[in-house]
């Protein structure tokens, strides 16, 4: 994609490096993987709903001493605190997200969630507060309840926030460096993670969150949704010829599957989307086996 194209995309202004990169490797992945390509366009389309600017500055009423306190005793950086984007930001980025859906794949489901936003009738900062608190089923609930489509109120309200939390997770990184995280849930927001990574030649494992982007270190035989690291049950599979790049971690303990990309260095906010989407194939086996994640 052209830097010029992209400037006219953008409004004028450069894009963000790590925007251009992302974007450069969803090209590549359309070209290389032609049956990925509608999802390509759409998630081109997304990225660039939610990087156009720069996220919102959102101020987390949190000490340090709580912060250790929490870390701790195992509780999230951002659980029972109350974080407040800029309401009219926020809905907006969710309507724009709902907009890239609707043209291109989500149809008729995802104009009712704009509408419901636009009308009033759904809260996505509400939604947010529910996730934060531990409460993420009561995203799909509201939903329902509203007649709306759960799945896709639960994904556009993910990519909506991502922005925004990832901002927030970046800024928390000091206090999470300082702690013995051990556990598979993310110690920003809680939620489990989206894909690890095996970085740098130690290959040393690292988790990444879906909702936040936040990276913690964890070790290889262990798995993070039951804790086990009994051999026995701990397994992996990989597609042909991609073992050195993509494979699946697995466990026959509690069914869960990791996604694992082989990097170099941290997948920045916009690749770890994209990393997400090229190693959907794994998502469509692991589901075939019986795996899934909590």
């Amino acid at each position: 994609m052209g830097n010029r194209f992209l400037r006219r995309l953008f409004g004028g202004q450069a894009p963000a490096p790590e925007l251009v990169e992302a974007l450069g490797e969803l090209d590549r992945l359309a070209g290389t993987r032609p049956a990925l390509a509608a999802s390509a366009a759409v998630l081109r389309d997304v990225l660039a709903a939610l990087f156009a600017e720069p996220a919102e500055e959102v101020q987390v009423s949190l000490t340090e001493e709580s912060a250790r306190a929490k870390l701790a005793g195992g509780l999230p950086l951002l659980r029972g605190e109350t974080l407040t984007p800029d309401p009219d930001r926020f809905r907006k980025r969710w309507r724009a997200v709902c907009r890239t859906v609707e043209g291109q794949a989500g149809g008729e489901p995802a104009a009712a969630l704009a509408a419901a936003v636009r009308k009033g009738r759904l809260d996505p900062v509400t939604l947010l507060g529910d996730v934060l608190a531990g409460r993420p089923e009561e995203v799909g609930a509201r939903a329902d309840a509203l007649g709306l489509d759960p799945v896709l109120a639960t994904t556009v309200l993910r990519l909506t926030a991502f922005p925004v939390l990832a901002r927030v997770g970046a800024a928390l990184d000091g206090w999470r460096s300082e702690s013995a995280w051990k556990h598979g849930n993310c110690p920003t927001c809680g939620t489990w993670p989206l894909l690890g990574e095996s970085r740098g030649l130690e290959q040393g494992r690292v988790l990444r969150c879906g909702l936040c982007a936040t990276a913690w270190e964890f070790p290889r035989l262990r798995c993070p949704f039951c804790g086990t690291n009994d051999h026995h049950l701990l397994g992996f599979f990989h597609a042909e010829e991609e073992q050195g790049r993509y494979r699946a971690a697995t466990c026959d303990g509690c069914c869960g599957y990791l996604k694992i990309a082989s990097t170099l260095s941290a997948l920045s906010s916009p690749l770890l989307l994209v990393t997400d989407l090229a190693t959907l194939h794994l998502d469509l086996i692991a589901a075939d086996r019986g795996f899934f994640v909590p």
